[in-house]
């Protein structure tokens, strides 16, 4: 039996929790011991302990104090008893932080998992961040060398860690893709329902979407927001500013937004940086076209370079509402890019998913 210890600083619902959970949900316990170590409360605690996993829930959100708890709580976890005890860490400053936490264990093989591009982290929006920024990707390129194996959710995060790390990466894209929907046709409808699923952070784009908006005078576009996030108040702000309140709504987060996704018509994604988008496969799975910010990476796999979905430059609002419009008055040359989208997803099954970790746990 293999013994796997998943950490996620932030184990909450959605994006990399999801992808830790449905992975450890699929995989045999009768070959696999499944730990989760996370900072704070797990969201996802009780299914994990439905189906046997062991949830262990570190008291303190600060990563610099998890350094040395990690370390003693994972020496509790290993035994020689498995035939392999594996550490999987995702999130760039997590991964550093268990490197220099953990390499000094031995018996213990430690796989990192980047979630997003690297060059996330050339991205800033205050001296802080930037701060903060710099020293991570100077950190990446000294420790992830140390790391057993490193993991990329997408080729071009793939590329751009070989280069700049200097290492050998693997891709394995998450499995986002569950089985298609049944759609039903729906019949002609008063409004146009846009919809994005995401954070609600800076990086995520939700302003240049609300600027769209408002460029958008048919009254009639309006656009549901499904997360949450330290921006709210933020994002409230700005939509009090463009006196936008009747046509964009924050809805918070939803556990199982399936209903959303049926009741909508177009999907936007106004990224400043991505890793792999699960809501973006989500999305065209029900049956909904997409336009994207082109943050290439994922977004530009899952839709095939925008042969699957449209692409617009970031931040560029004008060009968002143009899109937005030429879909609402001409929405066929749209549809032929999600039947070919649709095709595509089915590369990012959870079973592909499955299979590819578990050939790296045999291996590594």
């Amino acid at each position: 039996m293999i013994n796997l210890i998943f950490f996620l600083p932030n184990f909450s619902y959605g994006g990399a929790g999801n992808s830790v959970f449905r992975l450890c949900k699929a995989l045999n316990k009768k070959e696999y011991s499944i730990n989760i170590i996370s900072m704070g409360k797990c969201s996802y605690k009780k299914e994990f302990v439905n189906f046997g996993a062991k949830v262990h829930e570190l008291k303190t959100r600060k990563i610099s104090r998890s350094i040395f708890r990690l370390n003693t709580l994972v020496k509790k976890i290993i035994s020689e008893k498995f035939s392999k005890n594996i550490f999987i860490s995702g999130i760039h400053y997590a991964n550093i932080a268990s490197i220099i936490s953990l390499r000094s264990i031995k018996n213990l093989k430690i796989i990192v998992v980047e979630r997003t591009d690297i060059q996330e982290l050339k991205i800033s929006y205050n001296f802080n961040n930037l701060i903060k920024n710099t020293v991570i990707y100077f950190l990446l390129k000294v420790f992830y060398k140390k790391a057993d194996l490193v993991i990329a959710n997408s080729l071009k995060a793939k590329n751009d860690l070989q280069r700049i790390c200097k290492i050998k990466v693997e891709k394995v894209t998450p499995p986002s893709f569950l089985g298609y929907e049944k759609i039903k046709k729906n019949k002609k409808k008063k409004f146009l329902n846009l919809l994005t699923v995401g954070r609600l952070s800076h990086e995520k784009g939700i302003y240049t979407m609300i600027k769209a908006i408002n460029e958008i005078k048919e009254k009639n576009v309006i656009l549901r927001i499904l997360g949450e996030g330290d921006e709210e108040k933020k994002i409230k702000s700005c939509i009090s500013k463009y006196k936008l309140q009747n046509r964009i709504f924050l809805l918070g987060f939803k556990k199982n937004p399936k209903n959303f996704y049926l009741k909508s018509d177009l999907f936007i994604n106004a990224s400043h940086f991505e890793g792999f988008p699960n809501a973006i496969v989500e999305a065209i799975n029900f049956n909904l076209p997409v336009i994207c910010s082109d943050t290439s990476s994922g977004v530009r796999e899952i839709t095939l370079n925008g042969n699957g979905g449209d692409l617009f430059k970031i931040d560029d609002y004008k060009n968002l509402a143009k899109k937005i419009l030429l879909f609402y008055k001409n929405p066929k040359i749209f549809i032929k890019k999600l039947k070919i989208a649709r095709k595509n997803i089915k590369n990012f099954s959870i079973e592909k998913n499955v299979e590819k970790y578990k050939a790296i746990f045999i291996k590594i």
